[in-house]
Parts: structure tokens; sequence; C-alpha cells
């Protein structure tokens, strides 16, 4: 049984519980909301907002009171919430192992025999032509240009040192006085006169600040003061100055002058000379050559070898799982029981007028005392605002025939 359900049930109770009381004395409730009595639980007793002209006065009456109403036990069903223990199915988690059939892949080593292609090299003698490029000595006559040393007379111009007397100009420097005009700043001190106002003393400040009409003299400091005044002046400053003079001088110098002089000298002339010489040609011819050489041949060759397999292999392996299993509990559970009991309801007054009071009525039904009861509370409020009437078709005039009803 789910926890929806049990709440579902317990609603349904509550609201079957609120209709039970509804039907029961909603009367007697409302009057204990209010904390005041009924007056029209007696319609015959004295002054009440349902009879207000008192007890029923006449020429034979005497002023004797109204007899009691008569009550009558009438059963009544309510509605009594109650906890009883219940028996609930719950469905609750359970862990357990189980056993299933799992794969796993392995590497199983198995023999096999293929037919397998293997290359092998193979040595082999082969004679081949081949065509070969020699050199063969052959004599040439040939015409060479050779150099031939020969003695010639030549005419050269050499350098030969001479003495020679030259006049030149020198610079010489000599220091002379000279007189230049140079300007520079001259600063002397020249005497100002002034005059300046002196502002209040304290005495003053004092004064004005007990008399405030007060106005001090103005009071002037003069005198002289001493400034300093730059000038400009050019004056004439003799110094002394190198100067550039050129003087001519004679000096005796050593120089090279070219004199023609004859020599024998020794040089090569090329002169054409014929030679006999060997040289070397290139000669190709075919020669039979014994070449070894390997190639590869394909064989086919039967091997046997041991491979590895993939195969699954199934095994037995153990997990965890979460079942749910119906477990039997005792929960408590709020229930709306019916029980019967026994109520005393006003059926009529002693007086027999016919006058329906609104109080009750020996033949009305469960629905109809609740509308008699919930009139009697409309009939406290209307009373509350100045009007007077239990539930009568229309006010009585007051009498021996209208006590009782109003």
């Amino acid at each position: 049984m789910s926890v929806q359900r049990i709440k579902a049930w317990i609603m349904t109770a509550a609201c079957a519980g609120l209709l039970g009381l509804a039907a029961g004395d909603a009367h007697a409730f409302c009057g204990k909301v209010f904390k005041k009595k009924d007056p029209c639980a007696d319609p015959c007793a004295t002054a009440s907002p349902c009879n207000p002209c008192g007890p029923a006065t006449g020429a034979g009456a005497g002023g004797a009171p109204a007899p009691a109403p008569v009550t009558q036990k009438v059963k009544v069903t309510e509605y009594v919430p109650t906890v009883v223990e219940e028996t609930v199915t719950v469905m609750r988690p359970t862990t357990k192992t189980e056993t299933y059939t799992a794969y796993k892949t392995e590497c199983v080593p198995e023999t096999i025999t293929c037919q397998v292609t293997v290359n092998k090299m193979v040595t082999e003698t082969v004679t081949e032509n081949k065509c070969v490029t020699e050199r063969v000595p052959v004599q040439k006559t040939v015409t060479v240009t050779e150099r031939v040393p020969v003695q010639k007379t030549v005419t050269v111009m050499q350098k030969v040192p001479v003495q020679k007397t030259v006049t030149v100009n020198e610079t010489h420097w000599k220091s002379v006085m000279v007189t230049e005009m140079v300007s520079k700043t001259v600063t002397h001190k020249v005497s100002v006169p002034y005059c300046k106002e002196v502002g209040p003393s304290l005495s003053d400040r004092l004064h004005k600040m007990c008399d405030p009409c007060y106005t001090p003299c103005p009071k002037t400091v003069s005198g002289c003061k001493t400034e300093k005044h730059c000038e400009t002046v050019c004056e004439p400053v003799t110094k002394c100055k190198k100067v550039a003079e050129c003087v001519p001088v004679t000096k005796t110098v050593c120089s090279y002058e070219c004199v023609p002089v004859t020599k024998t000298v020794c040089s090569y002339e090329c002169v054409p000379v014929t030679k006999t010489i060997t040289a070397y040609e290139c000669v190709t011819k075919t020669v039979a050559v014994p070449v070894t050489r390997t190639r590869c041949v394909p064989t086919v060759e039967t091997v046997t070898k041991t491979v590895n397999v993939n195969k699954c292999v199934p095994y037995q392996a153990t997990r965890n799982v979460t079942v749910c299993v119906p477990v039997q509990e005792k929960v408590k559970v709020t229930k709306l029981v019916p029980t019967v009991v026994e109520k005393d309801v006003v059926v009529s007054n002693a007086c027999g007028t016919g006058c329906d009071t609104g109080c009750g009525s020996s033949k009305a039904g469960l629905f109809d005392g609740l509308k008699a009861k919930l009139g009697g509370l409309k009939g406290k409020f209307s009373g509350l605002g100045g009007k007077h009437h239990c539930g009568c078709a229309a006010p009585a005039a007051c009498g021996a025939a209208a006590a009782c009803c109003n």
C-alpha cells in the first residue's frame, strides 16, 4: 500500500467527519460559540427574542406560566476519529547477489599448416659482352712555341739624386700688443628715498575693539634704502696676440732627375719548335666478360606454424541486483468510525397552536432539523438588529393564542 493511498483515505475520513458534525446538533454548537442559550429552545418561556410578548395572559389564564416543551430522544450517527492499526504491503528495495553467464575473449594458440611463398636469392655466373674503352699510346709530331732567352741593349730613364738651392715662404708667429674695446657689466649701489604707510598698532587694534567709533591716525615711515644697479660699459683692453707673418727662406734640398742610361738586359722571345710526343687515344672494343649476379626466385613451401586465435569463452559471474520485495508492515491509520448516539430533541410545545417555531419537529428529517437550527441561529443575529421572529409565517399579536408562537 503506497503512502499516497493512505493520505487519500485520511482525507476521505476527515471529510466524512466534517459532514457528520454538520448533520449533528448545529444549534447546540452555535450556542457554545456565542456563549449564550438559545431562546428558541423554550418558546413558551418568559420574554425572549422569539417570544417578545412574554407568557400568554388572558381571562382564563390568570397569569400562569406556560407548560414546558415536549422532547423526544433521537438516535444520531456521529463519526468519531479513531486510531486503528492496519497491516499494509510495502515494496521494499533489497539487494541480492545473482549468478549470470558472461563472455570473455581469450587468445588460444592453434597449430596450422599453410602454403607460403618464399623468395630465395640464387647466385649464378653468366658471360656478357661489354663495351670497354681503352687508352692506346700513339706517336705524334706537333709544333709548339717555346720561350728562348735573348740578350738585348736598351736605353732606360734612371732617377739620379741632385742637390738644389730653393727659396720658400715660411710662416712665422710673433707676439704683438693689441688694444681692443671689451664690454662688461658694472654693478654699483644707489641710495633711493622711500615712504610707506604703516598699519595700526596693537594698542590701536585693542582700542578699536573697545570703541567701534575709534579711528586711528594713519602713520607713515620714510627713509633711504640702498639698491643695486647694473650697467654695461665698453672699456679699452690691451692684449698680447700672436700674428702670422710670411718670411722668405733659402734652403738646400735633395731632388731626383731622370737621366737616360744604356743597359744590357736578358729577355725571352717565343720561337716555334717541332717535337715528337707520345699521346693516348681512347679506343672502344667489345669484350666477353663473365658476370656473377644474384636474383630473387619465388619458391612455394609448406609451413607449419602456431598462431593465436581470439575465441569467445563463457564463464559464470556474480553481480548485485536491487529487487523490490513486498513486505508486510503495521501502520497506524486514523479512521472515522460511525457511532450511534441518543440526543434529546424538542418536538413541540404544550400550546399546540400549530405554529412552526423552527426549533424542531418530530417528523423532520436530518437536513430539515439542520435548517431549523440554522434558522434559529439566524434569529439570534436578527435579534441583535431589532427584529424578533422565530420562523412563523407572520408575527402574531400579543395574546393568549399567540403567546406560544411568539
